[in-house]
């Protein structure tokens, strides 16, 4: 129940950024979002570079998971 409840709000921030977006602009985000330490760390863990969509940014999200 926990994971879905995480994905549901990663999802939410994900649709919810201005595209496109760096890494650096994501991390602010979540810092400034409060997402939880999971999600933070699958952020930190994506490439340094721009994300074009919320599709780009939730592949590269689930890889870096």
């Amino acid at each position: 129940m926990q994971e879905m409840r995480e994905s549901e709000i990663a999802s939410q921030f994900v649709e919810s950024l201005d595209y496109p977006i760096g890494k650096n602009g994501i991390l602010t985000a979540a810092r400034g979002a409060n997402l939880g330490l999971t999600l933070e760390a699958a952020l930190e863990k994506m490439p340094d570079r721009e994300y074009v969509d919320a599709d780009d940014l939730t592949q590269a999200l689930t890889r870096a998971s």
